[in-house]
């Protein structure tokens, strides 16, 4: 991995650095290596982020249901205007 430096701007490199360690996961590699962590605790550590993902993923889809209750109730509304103005 090669970062280049322009105009000596060390900072932005860095972060170009950290960006790119980021998303080819070196970065969480690194942390989880610096000590031994047993299975049992693996195991733990991966339930705990599966929990997380699926409260976030429950939440976002609650809040899409929600949207579209909406967006049908305001549509049935404008339909509902429409009528009373054909009457």
């Amino acid at each position: 991995m090669k970062i280049y430096v322009k105009n000596n701007d060390i900072s932005k490199a860095l972060r170009v650095l950290k960006k790119k360690l980021l998303i080819e996961g070196d970065a969480k590699n690194l942390r989880d290596k610096q000590h031994f962590t047993s299975k049992s605790e693996k195991r733990r550590l991966e339930e705990r982020a599966g929990a997380r993902r699926w409260v976030k993923k429950r939440t976002k889809f609650l809040d899409n249901v929600e949207k579209n209750e909406q967006l049908l109730i305001n549509k049935n509304r404008k339909a509902a205007r429409q009528q009373n103005r054909n009457k």
